[in-house]
């Protein structure tokens, strides 16, 4: 809604499966933003059903779910227009290192990148697109500032979640921490 109050884009479309989600989030569009000044549309349909036009300048913002799905909506949007470029904002729950191998596989480059702790959760915001040429690193590169305690804390989360992990399937996990582990290095050196 932020979109729409701030006048960010031409038209905002919220898309979501859900029935009665989606029923509130009109109702409550049509009281705070009244579509004779503001161009809005609710869909509740499923994303991965959803065909992009081919028109330029388009951000699709992918949040609340987590990595698969993630992973599941950005793959189908690309094939369902293998030719349009569009712009991604990713917000997932959780597993933006796998949700960042989909993106690099897809040929998308970083804009921005972000931490975020809001109500005692992390989240990586992923701002990308297929016409950036900063390549984007699995496990974030320009997000991270080591001397923020916050940020310390997130990565200590990270690299704990992936050694609980290792311990089933270390061949799949154990490269991902040695990753992080030399994220962490390269990072000290450079506040040094």
């Amino acid at each position: 809604m932020s979109l729409l109050r701030d006048q960010c884009a031409g038209e905002v479309i919220f898309v979501d499966v859900l029935e009665n989600h989606m029923a509130n989030l009109a109702a409550t569009l049509a009281q705070n933003f009244p579509q004779d000044q503001y161009s809005w549309q609710v869909r509740c349909k499923d994303l991965k059903k959803i065909v992009v036009p081919a028109i330029d300048s388009q951000l699709f913002i992918i949040a609340g779910v987590g990595p698969h799905q993630t992973i599941e909506f950005i793959n189908s949007l690309c094939a369902s227009a293998p030719d349009t470029e569009f712009d991604l904002l990713i917000c997932s729950v959780h597993g933006s290192y796998s949700v960042r191998e989909a993106l690099i596989k897809q040929g998308y480059g970083l804009k921005n990148e972000r931490i975020i702790f809001e109500n005692n959760r992390f989240y990586e915001a992923i701002y990308v697109s297929k016409s950036a040429d900063k390549a984007i690193v699995n496990t974030g590169s320009q997000m991270w500032h080591w001397p923020d305690a916050v940020h310390q804390d997130y990565w200590h989360r990270i690299v704990g979640h992936y050694r609980q992990k290792a311990k089933a399937d270390p061949l799949h996990f154990q490269p991902i921490i040695e990753r992080y582990e030399t994220l962490q290095n390269a990072i000290k050196i450079t506040h040094n």
